[in-house]
């Protein structure tokens, strides 16, 4: 097992561990003064940072610095996840679930093996400029949210699905590995986005029944 590997191990029981620590604290005290508002301000500045980094993505010169600052970037995202519980939030199991594995999906398939990895990750930068906006406070681009939301994963899983139809398995064998991962993590990310949209639909309807 290699050093970089064992680091993200590590980095994953440090975040666990943080996140278990928090929502400790705020079953038995309550939430924390002020995490709302730094949640808030996590917000923005994440939005921007994902529009700077979309640039990134689609500037052809720009590749191994944009590969590496789009996976550092999923670490930054772990930062939502404790903010949100420290005001209180639930962590559902698609918000948890995604945020805990991308550094992951990034580490073997942009930083490791990045054969098409811009397609994805162009629009997974510009959903999170979107989505981290409206957290800020943008209201405005909530209607567009759930179709980027689900486009990136749709094409994401083509993409992987493409290249892996394009090679022949027995001779690319082991650089085949990392798209039938990410094609899986992708698919599991949209189940969990479709189980979320059914659970928020059921809820809305039986908001209407009652009033």
């Amino acid at each position: 097992m290699d050093i970089p590997f064992i680091l993200m191990i590590l980095q994953t029981f440090c975040f666990i561990t943080a996140w278990l620590s928090i929502d400790h604290h705020v079953t038995h005290h309550g939430p924390i003064p002020s995490a709302r508002t730094l949640n808030k301000i996590h917000s923005r500045a994440y939005s921007v940072l994902s529009t700077l980094l979309l640039y990134l993505t689609l500037s052809p010169n720009h590749d191994d610095i944009a590969r590496t600052l789009y996976h550092i970037s999923k670490f930054w995202e772990y930062i939502n996840i404790l903010t949100v519980r420290a005001s209180g939030g639930l962590i559902d199991l698609h918000f948890g679930f995604h945020h805990l594995t991308t550094p992951y999906l990034t580490f073997f398939r942009v930083l490791r093996n990045s054969e098409g990895w811009r397609t994805f990750a162009a629009l997974n930068t510009a959903h999170h400029a979107l989505m981290y906006a409206y957290f800020g406070g943008a209201g405005v681009v909530r209607p567009v949210l759930d179709f980027t939301g689900c486009a990136q994963l749709v094409i994401g899983i083509a993409m992987e699905v493409r290249v892996l139809w394009s090679r022949n398995l027995y001779v690319d064998e082991v650089r085949v590995w990392p798209h039938v991962f990410a094609a899986g993590l992708l698919g599991m990310y949209l189940v969990l986005w479709a189980r979320e949209m059914k659970i928020r639909r059921v809820e809305r309807e039986a908001k209407m029944k009652s009033n």
